[in-house]
């Protein structure tokens, strides 16, 4: 079997603005989904290529090699954001290898599976986590061919031009049995980039220890890990951690769970063993403010942790309560405090643009993040994504949102939805004022640039201040 996966590109503005300033505050990780199955796959012993067109022009190069080798199997991950890049893509392969199996997995077939597969570009779609479903295809078209799918459990597909929706598939309980993401089929750790100020020592490596969320946000879509939380052991994710530094040359580590400190007992023992093995090496990442403490960010930060990230989302009670986080003004609040207590460095996450945002709600998020102690701002327009709440809300209620056209992310004069009392152009300015206001603060400035300690970090904070001042004016 010759098989292909695809991260679709995003470079070409398909999911990104072309100008070079957005990259700069952009983060592009190595594409973990299709690395996942790719080692699953290897495990099997089936040869497999992977284009990651996400950092790379490689959309040439692509169809030369698709030309040349023709693929039984191609695979491609897309996002909502992306699922028009991906499709693009896939009218591309399936002009040229007509035959070929083109299978879509990834956040978007998962929460929209009917509406993904009336795209004839795609033969099947892989619903949910992707690594044991996708081998199981493999194994199927390769000793049946591709009409006999009824008993394979999480997948979407066509049969006599209807549409086929087999059972769920379980999840996976035993996280430790799937093999590391084969990182050696994709491009070095030093082509990808992080947002400007998230790290301090390239180059950066991506790792996820836990699956699942237990908690309900109402802007989230949980559709592809679900909400039952599942960890690795923790010398299985310092196994990885090793493999990152001694092999692929790694300096630094974010550890990209959704929530990495909801289980305190398997942080602490991360910590415990970094110091035992005496691993040199720098790490974020991804905290809830209502699963930290003061006493486990000392222990983060004293095992190499020199930042973390919160979703603090809003500056307004009640509109935390409708985003159902689970959190609270006050929470955030201690949570800031503590990890400034325990010498960490804090990057605040707010959601801009729900149902219930209003001109007030705008203010007083943009207060709540300049009075708090936060090194970094990020405000982050809704996007009313397919499986969350909020967007099933929104759909009864009339709304159509269209994934299928070129959608960005970070550029913030395409918002796909507008909150009543609210129009487009005052969103717009709210992002380019609260940006300004935050960032530009003189005693901010002078704060940041005392604590710079590499030219890495005066560098990022050099193009940072561009990057800001070349926003849109509207």
């Amino acid at each position: 079997m010759n098989i292909v996966l695809i991260n679709p590109p995003i470079q070409l503005g398909h999911s990104i603005s072309r100008q070079e300033h957005r990259r700069t505050i952009l983060n592009i990780a190595a594409p973990l989904g299709i690395a996942y199955i790719a080692a699953t796959l290897e495990k099997n012993n089936y040869k497999v290529k992977i284009f990651d067109c996400a950092i790379e022009m490689l959309h040439l190069k692509l169809i030369e090699y698709l030309k040349i080798k023709r693929p039984n199997i191609v695979g491609i991950t897309a996002t909502s954001l992306g699922f028009y890049s991906a499709k693009k893509i896939a009218e591309d392969i399936r002009s040229l290898l007509p035959k070929a199996n083109i299978i879509i997995g990834g956040p978007h077939v998962t929460a929209l599976p009917s509406e993904v597969m009336l795209f004839d570009c795609f033969d099947i779609g892989v619903i949910g986590e992707g690594e044991l479903t996708f081998l199981e295809l493999v194994k199927r078209i390769e000793t049946s061919g591709a009409d006999c799918f009824e008993d394979i459990s999480g997948i979407v597909y066509r049969k006599n031009n209807k549409i086929m929706t087999n059972k769920k598939r379980d999840l996976i309980n035993n996280l430790d049995d799937i093999p590391f993401p084969a990182r050696h089929l994709l491009p070095p750790l030093s082509k990808y980039f992080s947002t400007i100020g998230s790290y301090r020592r390239l180059p950066l490596a991506h790792i996820i220890s836990t699956r699942g969320c237990l908690m309900k946000c109402s802007f989230c879509d949980q559709s592809v890990f679900g909400s039952t939380y599942r960890t690795r052991s923790a010398d299985n994710i310092l196994e990885e951690i090793e493999l990152l530094i001694d092999k692929f040359g790694a300096k630094e580590i974010k550890f990209f769970d959704d929530n990495f400190t909801w289980n305190k007992e398997l942080v602490f023992e991360i910590c415990d063993k970094i110091q035992e093995r005496n691993i040199k090496f720098s790490w974020v990442c991804f905290a809830s403010v209502n699963t930290v403490s003061y006493e486990l960010l000392k222990r983060m930060k004293k095992a190499g942790c020199w930042e973390v990230s919160y979703g603090l989302e809003s500056g307004d009670e009640n509109v935390l309560k409708f985003l159902k986080s689970g959190i609270t003004l006050a929470q955030n609040e201690r949570a800031v405090k503590s990890a400034k207590k325990a010498g960490l460095s804090v990057r605040g996450h707010f959601v801009v643009g729900t149902p219930w945002e209003s001109k007030n709600s705008l203010q007083k998020t943009l207060d709540f993040a300049k009075k708090s102690d936060i090194d970094y701002a990020l405000f982050i327009k809704f996007i009313p994504y397919p499986g969350s709440e909020i967007s099933k809300m929104l759909t009864k209620k009339g709304y159509y949102f269209d994934f299928n056209k070129r959608l960005s992310v970070v550029n913030n004069n395409n918002i796909m939805y507008i909150p009543e009392g609210l129009d487009k152009e005052e969103l717009i300015k709210f992002f380019v004022r609260a940006r300004k206001e935050f960032y530009f603060r003189f005693a901010y400035i002078l704060r940041k640039f005392r604590a710079i300690r590499t030219w890495i970090q005066l560098k990022d904070h050099i193009i940072g201040v561009i990057s800001l001042l070349s926003q849109p004016k509207n």
